[in-house]
C-alpha cells in the first residue's frame, strides 16, 4: 500500500475541516503504521520483538552481572587490600614482638645474671660470715628483734638460728644490765653516734656469763645512701674471757706482789731484829747465818713465783727451807712429806719454810744433824680437830740419833722466837714443841683444809 502524497490530503476538504481535531489521531495512526512496517520488516529478518527484549533484557542482566563483577572484584581488591594491610599490620607487629622478645630475652638474660651474681654474693657473705667462727655477728630491727644470726653467734652464745630469730637480742645482756636500761642505750647510742663499743658481761644460752668486747653499728641499705634511716642494728662481738681473767690476775699480782714487797721489808726487819738480840759478837758468823735465812724466805718466794702466787706443795716448801743449809739429803727423810695436792697458801708457805730452816739450823747446831749418827723424819699429818673444831694438817719434824736432851732450854734463841711468835701471827698456825730425851718432837700446825687446796702441777726445789 502507497501512502498518499501530503499535498493532496491537504488540499481535500475533509481534510481541512478536521485538520485541528483529528492530527492527534493521525499522529497515532502513523506510529502504528510505522511500527506494523518494522514488524513485518523484523519478521522479515527473523528477529522478533521478543528477542530484542530478550536481548535487552539480557545485556541489561549482563550488565547487571558486569557490575557485579566489578563490584566483587572492587570487594575482592578491597578485602585483598585490607588482607594486604593486615599482613602488613601483623608483620609489624611480629617485627614489633620480635623486638620485644629479643629485649626481653636480653632483660631475662641480665636479670638471671643479676641473680646468679646476687646469688653468689649472697653464698660468698654467708661464707664470709660462718668462716668467722670466733666471732658473734648478727643483725637486729630497730625494736631490736633478731634477724640475722651467724654461726659464730650459735657457738659463743648457744642459740640456734631458728631459736633467737625473732626474738629480742636483750636476752644475752645479764639481767642487771637489762635492768639498767643498758640494752636501750647501747642501741641509742649506735644510732646516735654511728657505733656503740662495750666491754661487758654477756648471758649465754644455758645462763653461764662470758666478758665479750663488742661494737654495734647502724644498717643500712646501700642503694639508699648514708643519710637515710637505718634499717636496724648490726653487732659483732668476740670472747674476751680469758683476756679479762688474765688482766684480773695480772692486776691481783701486781697488787699481791706489791703487798708481798711490804710484808717482805717486814719479815726482813723483824728477822734483823730478832737475830740482833743475844748475838753472838762474831759478826761474820751472825752475817753468814743472816744470809741463810733470807735464803731461805726467797727460796720459798720463788716457788710461789712458779705458781703465780696461788701457793706452793708442802714438799717444795720445806725443801725451800732446807736448801740453804746444804743438808745431807741422806740424813733427812722428807718420804712422808711428799703428799700430792697439798698446796699452802702464799703466807703459811712462807711461815712454814722459814719454820723449818730454823729447826733444821738448830738441829746443825745442836741436835740429831750435829752428830754423824743423828737423822730427822719430816712427816704430813691429816689431824682430826677437837669436839666442835674443824680438821687440820700439820708437818712434825722428828730428831732421833743426837744428843740427849735434858728438857727445855732455859735460854730462848731465834729460831725458838720465830718458832713461837712467827707461826702464832699466820691465821691457822701454831707450833707445839717437846724436848724429848730421844731428841726434839717438833708439830707444825698449818692451816684448815679450806685454806689448802689441789695442786694443779706439783713441782718441788
Amino acid at each position: 500500500m502507497t501512502k498518499p502524497n501530503a499535498q493532496e490530503v491537504e488540499h481535500t476538504p475533509d481534510a481541512r475541516q478536521g485538520r485541528t481535531g483529528t492530527s492527534t489521531h493521525c499522529r497515532i495512526a502513523e506510529l502504528e503504521t510505522e511500527n506494523m512496517v518494522l514488524r513485518r520488516a523484523l519478521a522479515r529478518a527473523g528477529i522478533e520483538a521478543e528477542s530484542i527484549v530478550n536481548q535487552h533484557e539480557s545485556q541489561r542482566a549482563a550488565k547487571r552481572s558486569g557490575r557485579a563483577t566489578e563490584i566483587t572484584e572492587a570487594r575482592a581488591l578491597a578485602a585483598e587490600a585490607r588482607f594486604g594491610r593486615g599482613i602488613a599490620s601483623d608483620r609489624a607487629i611480629a617485627t614489633s614482638s620480635e623486638a620485644t622478645n629479643e629485649a626481653l630475652r636480653r632483660a631475662n638474660a641480665a636479670l638471671s645474671e643479676s641473680r646468679a651474681t646476687l646469688h653468689e654474693r649472697e653464698e660468698w657473705l654467708h661464707l664470709i660470715l660462718d668462716s668467722a667462727a670466733d666471732y658473734a655477728i648478727f643483725s637486729t630491727d630497730l625494736e631490736r628483734r633478731v634477724v640475722s644470726w651467724n654461726a659464730g653467734a650459735e657457738r659463743l652464745l648457744g642459740w640456734a638460728e631458728e631459736e633467737i630469730v625473732g626474738r629480742t637480742a636483750d636476752a644475752i645482756f645479764t639481767p642487771e644490765d637489762r635492768a639498767a636500761g643498758v640494752p636501750e642505750r647501747e642501741a641509742m647510742k649506735a644510732l646516735a653516734e654511728g657505733r656503740a663499743e662495750s666491754e661487758r658481761w654477756h648471758l649465754c644460752r644455758d645462763g653461764t656469763r662470758f666478758w665479750a668486747s663488742g661494737l654495734a653499728m647502724p644498717l643500712r641499705s646501700p642503694e639508699t645512701g648514708p643519710e637515710a634511716p637505718p634499717l636496724g642494728l648490726l653487732t659483732a662481738m668476740r670472747d674476751r674471757t680469758e683476756r679479762r681473767r688474765a688482766e684480773e690476775r695480772r692486776a691481783l699480782l701486781a697488787n699481791e706482789l706489791n703487798h708481798r714487797v711490804k710484808n717482805t721489808l717486814v719479815v726482813v726487819q723483824s728477822l734483823t731484829r730478832l737475830a740482833a738480840r743475844g748475838a753472838s759478837p762474831d759478826l761474820s758468823a751472825f752475817a753468814a747465818a743472816f744470809q741463810r735465812r733470807i735464803l731461805a724466805f726467797t727460796r720459798a718466794r720463788d716457788l710461789l713465783t712458779r705458781e703465780d702466787w696461788t701457793g706452793a706443795p708442802l714438799d717444795g716448801v720445806v725443801r725451800a727451807g732446807l736448801a740453804p743449809l746444804m743438808v745431807d739429803g741422806a740424813r733427812v727423810d722428807l718420804s712422808a712429806c711428799e703428799v700430792p695436792g697439798v698446796f699452802l697458801p702464799p703466807g703459811a708457805a712462807l711461815t712454814l719454810a722459814m719454820a723449818v730452816h730454823e729447826l733444821a739450823t738448830n738441829a746443825l747446831r745442836h741436835g740429831a744433824l750435829s752428830t754423824p749418827g743423828g737423822h730427822v723424819r719430816v712427816a704430813y699429818l691429816a689431824l682430826g680437830g677437837d669436839e666442835g673444831a674443824e680438821p687440820h694438817g700439820a708437818v712434825e719434824w722428828v730428831e732421833r740419833g743426837g744428843p740427849s736432851l735434858p728438857g727445855a732450854p732455859e735460854r730462848r734463841g731465834f729460831g725458838l722466837r720465830l718458832l713461837e711468835r712467827g707461826l702464832a701471827m699466820q691465821a691457822g698456825m701454831g707450833a707445839a714443841l717437846r724436848f724429848e730425851p730421844e731428841g726434839l718432837h717438833c708439830t707444825l700446825r698449818l692451816p684448815s683444809p679450806r685454806h689448802v687446796r689441789v695442786s694443779h702441777r706439783a713441782e718441788s726445789v
